[in-house]
């Protein structure tokens, strides 16, 4: 874990939650494949086919930006599909009911953190999905304000979501602090717009927050 930016008297975390608030990579990998077999369908072509081109996109703008990617949802408006149009994919194609499972570790981390914390969640896929994994996991209640694609319509690192779950919350950009497992998606954008940052690498990270937010914030 580490902490990419300091900020004063926080009130807000505002967290990712793909690899960040559960561990499993099978599911998160799993998501990407449904996506490109899903557009694979659209283009008439075969899942071998279309998996190729989209890396070829992916790896060209890597090249032409310093080693970032794209996100699955900007990616995919290059083959034209909508943000609208990706989203209902998402809805009919994820289940993170057949991959997660309650996690009695991240209730009770949740739990004091929201005795201190207004708590948000920002994510790149849609809403429903979003609070469907919350739910399994045990933690929905802790998340009155969750920011999927489906509502901004841009995917995060642009600081739009981000922007959105503070003003939902009524929190200054520099009393929030921004938790995701990637820097470049999660992170820097926030931060170079005043939000607090932390990296995380593990669900220990996760379950250690609490102790760290006391200590060093």
């Amino acid at each position: 874990m580490e902490i990419i930016a300091h900020i004063k008297n926080p009130r807000c975390l505002i967290f990712d939650i793909d690899q960040t608030l559960y561990d499993n990579r099978e599911y998160y990998e799993g998501q990407i494949d449904l996506l490109i077999n899903r557009l694979a369908e659209k283009q008439g072509l075969s899942y071998k086919e279309m998996a190729s081109i989209v890396n070829q996109k992916q790896n060209e703008y890597m090249a032409e930006n310093e080693g970032r990617k794209l996100s699955l949802g900007n990616l995919f408006l290059r083959f034209g599909v909508t943000i609208e149009e990706n989203c209902i994919w998402r809805s009919e194609l994820f289940e993170p009911e057949k991959f997660l499972i309650r996690d009695e570790k991240l209730i009770a981390t949740m739990e004091v953190l929201s005795e201190k914390f207004k708590i948000a969640a920002v994510t790149n896929t849609a809403t429903d999905i979003a609070i469907r994994t919350l739910r399994v996991l045990g933690v929905e209640s802790f998340f009155p304000l969750v920011i999927g694609l489906d509502q901004t319509r841009v995917s995060k690192p642009t600081f739009k979501p981000f922007a959105a779950a503070a003003d939902a919350l009524c929190v200054p950009y520099n009393q929030c602090i921004s938790i995701g497992d990637r820097l470049n998606v999660d992170i820097e954008t926030p931060v170079r717009h005043g939000m607090g940052g932390i990296l995380v690498h593990s669900m220990e990270d996760i379950y250690n927050l609490p102790d760290l937010l006391a200590k060093a914030l």
